[in-house]
C-alpha cells in the first residue's frame, strides 16, 4: 500500500500542478473550478492535498471494500493512515519541489 499512497500522491500533484496548467489538457477544468467557492474548489483540483485526501479515500475504499466489514476498526484505522501518508507525500514532493 506504501506504493499505491506514493503513486497517488504524485498523480495528484500532476493533476494540480501541471495538468490543470495554461494550455494544458485539464486547463479548461482549472478555468471551471476557479469559479467555484474555496470549499468546492479545493477538491476538485484547486488544491493538490485535499485531490490526493480524496483520491486515496475512494482508492483505499475501492482496493478494500470486501474487507472493510469484517474488520472495520482495523480496516478503518488502516484507510486513515492511508490518506495521512498520501497527504504526507504530497507534502514531500512539494518541499522537494521548492528546493529546485
Amino acid at each position: 500500500m506504501f506504493l499505491d499512497s506514493i503513486l497517488l500522491a504524485i498523480a495528484a500533484w500532476v493533476f494540480v500542478h501541471i495538468l490543470m496548467g495554461e494550455g494544458m489538457i485539464m486547463g479548461w477544468w482549472a478555468k471551471i473550478i476557479y469559479k467555484l467557492p474555496e470549499k468546492f474548489s479545493e477538491p476538485l483540483g484547486g488544491c493538490e492535498y485535499c485531490v490526493a485526501g480524496q483520491m486515496a479515500l475512494w482508492y483505499y475504499l475501492y482496493k478494500n471494500w470486501n474487507e472493510y466489514g469484517v474488520t472495520f476498526c482495523d480496516q478503518l484505522i488502516g484507510h486513515i493512515l492511508f490518506i495521512t501518508l498520501t497527504i504526507f507525500i504530497v507534502k514531500v514532493i512539494n518541499i522537494w519541489k521548492q528546493s529546485d
